[in-house]
């Protein structure tokens, strides 16, 4: 079964920093609108994988050009995200007693399946390395994970609205899971964190005001330091940690930008431009870099998402044409194309960002 049709994504394995991804094109250099054991049963519990977060047939492209204009979004809140194709995920389970056989389970899928995708979407080590202790400790996201793995033995999944009500159920268990690092940081007043917890839960905070439509007072992730002193000259890895650093860091200050106020809009251009010049072929920068072109470009036009402003060109600086591939990119990763659970689920709620925003 193809990795991108298993329910639970394949083990992930430690990888380099440098490790890249490729499915087909990724968004960066040019535009292409056609870019297109105990874990054996679980891995394999879903012939033919989730369906899609969005309908193909749901959008089109305008017959005529739209106006650009400046649609008036509201702030959403996450719980509003997971109900990823309108259907929300069940509500909490009962905590209970899980026997050891169940804990073995929720432990191998977490370390192979989840903290290492919720690291390679972070840039971070913290996950793998330190979140499982946490997680144990949290009885009810452990009653989560418990259902979760039910529910992907489900013997109805070939209807659309239970596979619909998992998609959702995946994307909480997912959130709860990235929001482990924010408990641990808000518990440890008075210690210094540890560097990778400290990016993790400053990365957070930053992917959660992207997807929800808030702007930031400052940047949290300015000048963030560097786990380990550079060479001099920066070796390869000093090179690449730094291009991460950066990387984020433009997008928390995309963050502190106001796209209603004329001043900041070429400063906007300017660091989207800056973090295109950093993604690397890295699908999570991919991802991150197209949320925040859809978040910029999307309110400028009404109908967004369900039609593309015409005509549509290969023009890398025409607005229309970044939308178009945001847009389908971020579909694609939503609905199978995603290399992990947590690509596939975070994109989601992205896409169902851009609904609920306009409601």
């Amino acid at each position: 079964m193809p990795a991108a049709s298993q329910p639970f994504a394949p083990s992930e394995s430690p990888a380099p920093p440098s490790e890249r991804y490729d499915y087909g094109t990724a968004i960066d250099p040019s535009l292409d609108v056609n870019n297109s054991n105990n874990m054996a049963s679980i891995q394999h519990a879903v012939e033919g994988g989730l369906q899609p977060t969005v309908n193909p047939a749901m959008t089109s492209t305008s017959a005529t050009p739209s106006e650009p204009t400046n649609v008036r979004l509201k702030q959403v809140q996450i719980s509003d995200l997971l109900a990823l194709r309108g259907i929300p995920p069940p509500p909490p389970h009962p905590i209970t007693s899980l026997p050891p056989n169940r804990l073995e389970e929720i432990q191998a899928v977490f370390l192979a399946t989840y903290a290492p995708a919720i690291d390679k979407f972070f840039e971070t080590r913290w996950f793998q390395e330190k979140a499982l202790t946490h997680l144990l400790a949290n009885a009810q996201l452990m009653a989560e994970y418990s259902a979760l793995i039910d529910a992907f033995n489900d013997p109805n999944l070939g209807d659309p609205n239970v596979l619909a009500r998992l998609e959702s159920f995946e994307a909480s268990v997912v959130w709860s899971s990235m929001t482990l690092c924010r408990h641990v940081m808000n518990v440890s007043t008075g210690t210094q964190p540890e560097y990778d917890l400290l990016a993790a839960a400053k990365r957070l905070d930053v992917i959660e005001s992207m997807i929800t439509g808030e702007h930031l007072d400052s940047n949290p992730l300015a000048q963030f330091p560097t786990r380990e002193p550079a060479a001099n000259p920066p070796l390869l890895p000093d090179q690449l940690t730094q291009r991460s650093l950066d990387f984020w860091s433009s997008i928390g200050h995309f963050l502190t930008l106001h796209d209603n106020e004329a001043s900041s809009a070429k400063e906007i251009d300017d660091t989207l431009a800056r973090c295109r010049t950093l993604l690397d072929t890295f699908e999570n920068r991919d991802v991150i870099y197209s949320i925040a072109i859809a978040r910029h470009l999307g309110q400028r036009w009404a109908d967004f998402p369900r039609s593309f402003p015409q005509p549509i060109t290969t023009n890398e600086k025409d607005a229309g044409a970044k939308l178009y591939v945001a847009q389908k990119f971020l579909e694609q990763e939503a609905g199978g194309k995603g290399t992990t659970q947590v690509i596939k689920r975070i994109c989601g709620m992205v896409v169902r960002s851009w609904i609920v925003s306009r409601e």
